[in-house]
């Protein structure tokens, strides 16, 4: 496990110098920013990543868009391809008055390469038709669509809470969406990259799962919980 207090653009080009050749085989990055041209950081995760690795971006409907245009036109042009626009929806929050509620993340997904890992078995939820003729295999089972409305909410008086003081880490995704999301697509030993590493949940993620864990954030108190978390 490799913990760093930097800025992610430096360290990235820093590891992709000090390994000699991309060496994550897959990229979560929560980054809920406004700044729709931030994109220089995607250009060094990809180049972190090896060839049939799997790159998430979690944001909202602020950037949403632009970065879907953006990873499109990048990976396409790099020989990857677009995978999946996931939705982790969540029904807590405050309720405007004069508009729908925003009640979800969007997860972007996309392979470098096109024979990427991905198992689906390990991830299975019940089917409402279990038990029934219309339960063709007869396992009960299926995969989950890409809108993930069967985790629950993510609440502030959680256990897993991280807490900065006496106030929530922002923007703490669970372990759940983490298993939902690095599951299927890392094997054990594989190196997952974080470059927003937050409060660490990919990290926790990762050791509960025998996976290599590369984790960058820059600032210095949310760093020190992370580390203090993942060390303990």
């Amino acid at each position: 496990m490799q913990l760093y207090l930097d800025d992610n653009l430096d360290k990235m080009r820093e590891l992709y110098i000090e390994y000699g050749e991309s060496f994550a085989d897959c990229v979560y990055a929560d980054c809920i920013y406004e700044e729709v041209e931030f994109y220089e950081w995607v250009d060094l995760a990809f180049d972190c990543l090896k060839w049939d690795g799997i790159f998430y971006v979690q944001t909202d409907y602020h950037t949403v868009a632009h970065y879907k245009l953006y990873l499109d036109y990048k990976f396409e042009n790099e020989g990857g391809k677009f995978i999946n626009w996931l939705i982790y929806k969540q029904e807590w929050g405050g309720v405007p008055k004069n508009a729908f509620p925003r009640k979800h993340d969007d997860i972007l997904m996309y392979s470098k390469g096109a024979e990427y890992k991905f198992y689906r078995d390990r991830i299975q939820v019940p089917k409402v038709t279990a038990g029934t003729s219309l339960d063709k295999k007869g396992t009960g089972l299926k995969t989950p669509c890409d809108v993930f409305d069967d985790l629950g909410n993510f609440h502030t008086t959680s256990k897993e809470r991280i807490k900065k003081g006496d106030r929530n880490i922002q923007w703490q995704k669970p372990l759940k969406l983490m298993n939902r999301l690095l599951l299927p697509v890392t094997d054990y030993g594989d190196v997952v990259l974080d470059p927003f590493m937050g409060s660490g949940s990919t990290g926790e993620w990762c050791k509960q799962n025998n996976r290599e864990f590369i984790g960058i954030e820059n600032d210095p108190e949310v760093f020190e919980i992370a580390r203090k978390r993942l060390e303990d």
